[in-house]
C-alpha cells in the first residue's frame, strides 16, 4: 500500500473522531494532511473512495501482522486473521462505529462496498491457504463474508478488553461453517 494512501485512511479515520461523516470530503482531508488536494484526487475520487481505501488500509495491515503467524491449520488461521482485523477495527473503534451508523442508513451506499469486503475476504483467505476455486471456493468467500459481518455485529456490542464476545462468536461461526462444508462435500 502507497505512503499516501495508508495517510488517507488514517487521516479519515481520525476526522470520524470529531466530526460527522457527511461532513468528510477530499478537499477536508488534503487540507488535514497539508497535501496537495491533487495527489490525493488521483487515487481517491469521493467518499465512497475514502471507504474503500480504509477497508484495504485495513487489509494492507494484516497482510503485513500475518507475516509473523505461525502456520496452522485453515480454521485457525482464519480465525486469527479475523480476529487480527477486529484487534484493528478495535483501535479505530469510535470511527468504525460512526461509519457504520451512517452506511446502516444508507444500504446503497454499504451495497457499494460489498465487492471491496469480497477482495479482503479473497485475500485472507489466501494467507490462511483456504483453497477458494470453482465452485466451492465461492461459496467459501460468500459464507466467510456472512461470517464476517455477522461477527461485526457482535463486535460492536463487545464491550470487553480482549474481545471475548467477538472471539467466541467468531470461533462459533467458524465451527458452523466447517460443519456445513463438510456436509457438503460428502
Amino acid at each position: 500500500m502507497k505512503k499516501l494512501r495508508a495517510k488517507v485512511a488514517i487521516a479519515t479515520l481520525r476526522y470520524t473522531l470529531a466530526n460527522k461523516w457527511e461532513s468528510i470530503s477530499i478537499d477536508k482531508i488534503s487540507k488535514k494532511l497539508k497535501i496537495n488536494k491533487k495527489k490525493i484526487s488521483n487515487l481517491i475520487k469521493n467518499k465512497h473512495d475514502l471507504l474503500k481505501n480504509i477497508n484495504r488500509y485495513f487489509d494492507h495491515q494484516i497482510l503485513e501482522s500475518s507475516k509473523l503467524l505461525d502456520q496452522s491449520t485453515p480454521k485457525d488461521m482464519i480465525f486469527e486473521i479475523l480476529m487480527m482485523r477486529f484487534d484493528l477495527l478495535n483501535q479505530h473503534r469510535k470511527s468504525i462505529i460512526r461509519i457504520f451508523n451512517v452506511l446502516i442508513k444508507k444500504p446503497q451506499e454499504f451495497i457499494l462496498l460489498l465487492p471491496s469486503f469480497i477482495e479482503s475476504m479473497i485475500s485472507m483467505s489466501n494467507i490462511s491457504h483456504i483453497k477458494i476455486e470453482g465452485i466451492i471456493g465461492n461459496f467459501k468467500i460468500k459464507g466467510l463474508l456472512i461470517i464476517y459481518f455477522s461477527t461485526f455485529l457482535v463486535w460492536l456490542k463487545d464491550d470487553t478488553k480482549s474481545l471475548d464476545r467477538t472471539m467466541t462468536a467468531l470461533d462459533n461461526y467458524l465451527i458452523r461453517a466447517e460443519n456445513f462444508l463438510s456436509i457438503l462435500q460428502r
